[in-house]
This record gives C-alpha cells, structure tokens and sequence, in this order.
C-alpha cells in the first residue's frame, strides 16, 4: 500500500468527489451505533461521528496516525483479530467500503460483519465493479492490454493500495453461508472516471459532476457501469430494518 500516493488522490478534486458522492449516500444515517472498519484516514468515521457513535477500526498505522477527526469517535488499530474480540449483536451499521478486494478471505470478515450486526442492522459495502474498472481501463487509461487481463478474471494492481481480486456479492454471501440481504445499490464515479484529468481543475468542475452522479446514481443502467457499488446489505427480512424505509 502506498500510503502517500493515496493521501494525495483524496486531495485530488477527483478524490474529493468520491467522497462528497459518498456522503451524500450516507447522509440519512443518524443516531446509530456504526463501525467503520477499514477506516483509513477517518474521513467517513469523522463524517458519521457528527451524528452517530462511531467506532474505527484500521490496521495501517500510518493512516491512523493522519486520520481526520474533527468529530469524536473511537479509534482502534486491528483487523480480522479484533473484530473476534467484540461481543456480538453490537452495532446498527458497520461500513466496509474498498477493503474485501485486499483480504484473502473476504467471506470471514462478512460473517464476523453478521455476527456484529444487531437484527435489522445493515452494512454498507462499496467494492469495484468490474465492468466500470474495465470501461475505465479502456476509455480512461487507453490499456486494452489490461482490460483484457481484467476480462479475464486476473488480479490487477490498484492504484494506491497494492493487489486486489473482484468478487460478486451473491457469490461471497453463498461462500460464507450467511443471511444477509441486498436492499439496495448506487453507484459512485460513473462518468468521472472517464474523462481526462484536464478538465477536473475547472473551478465549477466538482459541483456539476456531483450533481449529474447524485441524478443517476440509484437508476440503472447508470449505477451498473459506475467503477463502484455501494451496496447496502441487511441481517434480517425487510421488516426488521432499524432504519426507515
């Protein structure tokens, strides 16, 4: 992981339109007991800290000790190992966003996810969506060569944060033999990653693409092309949900 290359890409306007996309999407979160776990620089635990009781959870320390905390929550520096250690049933929401692709077993970091989760909590889960990485890889990067790896089905490198492996969500809740459901999906940098990075310096630049991904990013075809999807998964059937609906 490159944890300077990825300090400097959330600087970027592109990186900071990932996040203001994102907040917009957790933005009806409040009053609820949340773990971020893969928590970074804190930039979404400092965001939900401002309405909820949140706690982080980051194994990089180099991150922990740059992270954003204008907010309070509570910070934890682990992984795997001390999710085991929290008693179960303990949160209304855990965030898990770009972290599985890194893991060797994702699955058992889903089923300890479960396992935190009170019934009717959710997880918002962001992973890459492999046909976005791909038109990105085409349109954006001019790499046929590694579309074509990525077709596939190979591991490719990340940008900033090393090897990563696609999964699909129906596949890695059948790994982990576990009961959770897909209430709902968006979609994060649909058309912004596929323009050159010329034109994202432009001062109105930010607030005209956030207003056209926030337009389309929970219509498909929109939200099936985007590089990433936020998926919200619920322990429990519909009518258990602690949030409204």
């Amino acid at each position: 992981m490159d944890v300077i290359a990825y300090k400097e890409f959330v600087n970027q306007p592109w990186g900071k339109l990932y996040y203001d996309i994102l907040f917009a999407q957790l933005a009806h979160i409040k009053n609820k007991k949340v773990l971020d776990f893969g928590s970074g620089f804190g930039l979404v635990a400092d965001f939900l800290a401002q309405n909820n009781q949140v706690t982080a959870i980051e194994p990089n320390d180099e991150m922990v000790a740059e992270r954003k905390q204008n907010f309070h929550y509570h910070q934890l520096q682990g992984s795997l190992e001390l999710l085991k250690e929290i008693p179960s049933a303990r949160f209304d929401l855990i965030i898990c966003h770009n972290v599985l692709e890194y893991v060797d077993e994702p699955a058992l970091y889903l089923a300890e996810f479960r396992r935190l989760l009170k019934k009717g909590g959710q997880i918002s889960l962001i992973n890459h969506n492999e046909v976005g990485r791909i038109m990105q890889t085409v349109v954006f990067a001019n790499d046929t060569n590694l579309a074509l790896d990525l077709l596939s089905g190979k591991s490719y490198q990340s940008h900033t944060m090393g090897q990563a492996t696609y999964y699909e969500i129906a596949d890695l809740l059948q790994k982990a033999d576990i009961e959770l459901t897909v209430q709902d999906y968006q979609g994060i940098r649909i058309f912004y990653g596929l323009q050159d990075n010329a034109v994202k310096t432009a001062n109105d630049w930010r607030e005209k693409m956030l207003e056209i991904e926030l337009a389309v990013c929970q219509q498909s075809p929109y939200r099936d092309i985007a590089a990433f999807q936020h998926i919200w998964l619920q322990k429990g059937d519909k009518n258990d949900s602690l949030f409204c609906q």
